[in-house]
């Protein structure tokens, strides 16, 4: 190969610029505008009921489901110690008709207790108001519709 010099430039500095491309102005596409804001209402303290305990809660579930107490109590246990262990494990459990439950914070008492913070968002049909549209007010379904 041959190197070829320019007589203008020899012996002479060379400034180069930086070259700029150029940027097309026009738009690609129109803009997609986001979404309305949806103005939610300010949070309501509920009254404060009375505490439910296991006892009454399984009677409660029992009456509910037409089920036999001996036959429904350990289920209801054992679905009791699976969601505890899921929420203490900071996991989330979506229970229509309840809605999705999931652990926000976890803080240590000590001797092995925990206190957790809880969230609870109740599913659009609303929560415990049955376990579908064909429910009675006994909360046994009504399979036969006709009559």
């Amino acid at each position: 190969m041959s190197t070829k010099t320019n007589p203008a430039t020899e012996g002479k500095t060379v400034t180069l610029k930086a070259a700029t491309p150029k940027v097309d102005t026009t738009p690609a596409r129109a803009q997609v505008a986001a979404p309305a804001p949806k103005v939610v209402g300010t949070a309501t303290a509920l009254d404060a009921g009375e505490p439910i305990k296991k006892p009454e809660f399984i009677d409660r579930a029992v009456a509910r489901s037409g089920v036999k107490k001996k036959d429904a109590k350990p289920a209801i246990e054992a679905a009791m110690a699976e969601l505890a262990d899921i929420l203490l494990a900071g996991g989330e459990v979506i229970l229509p008709p309840m809605g999705k439950l999931k652990s926000i914070k976890s803080k240590d008492l000590g001797e092995g207790a925990q206190m957790l913070t809880l969230k609870l968002r109740t599913m659009k049909d609303g929560a415990g108001q049955g376990a579908g549209p064909n429910t009675s007010k006994t909360g046994v379904a009504d399979d036969d519709e006709d009559g």
